[in-house]
């Protein structure tokens, strides 16, 4: 984990045109991720995030599998002024056990997505909105899934 935050913080020292903080309902994070991107060139940018989810109890006796979910990824602009399509690739780092359907994901273990889809940017209030379509790689539990982006631009 330590090497993928070092890795992100030596891309943010490039010179950048702008920083994106936004939260993304969905996507990447399965839920719900606090995110920051920066673009690296006038067409690239990279994403980290941050999400947690609480475990759920089964019938009347709680369980503790809290999980966070650490999104990674590189994204590729076709810019049209401030509408863009948006490419990228990326892994989530999932640190405890994420159950689904009643079965258990391994713990610790890594998400590999692809995703595509629209940016929107507002030049007078610096507003940023994303809608983005994701496939995510997670062995049997593999599937499509959607993501929505709010959030700002610096």
């Amino acid at each position: 984990m330590k090497k993928y935050l070092l890795f992100i913080f030596f891309l943010g020292l490039l010179p950048a045109q702008k920083n994106n903080f936004y939260t993304e309902l969905g996507g990447a994070g399965y839920l719900t991720t606090l995110n920051y991107e920066r673009m690296i060139t006038k067409n690239i940018l990279t994403r980290v995030g941050f999400g947690t989810q609480k475990g759920e109890a089964e019938g009347n006796r709680p369980i503790k599998n809290d999980i966070i979910f650490y999104p990674l990824g590189l994204s590729y602009l076709l810019k049209s002024d401030t509408q863009n399509m948006e490419y990228g690739i990326g892994t989530t780092i999932l640190k405890g056990t994420l159950t689904m359907n009643g079965e258990s994901v391994n713990p610790n273990s890594k998400m590999f997505f692809i995703s595509g889809g629209i940016q929107k940017f507002y030049n007078e209030n610096r507003f940023l909105i994303k809608l983005k379509g994701y496939y995510l790689f997670l062995g049997k539990f593999s599937a499509p899934w959607a993501g929505i982006s709010l959030g700002f631009s610096i």
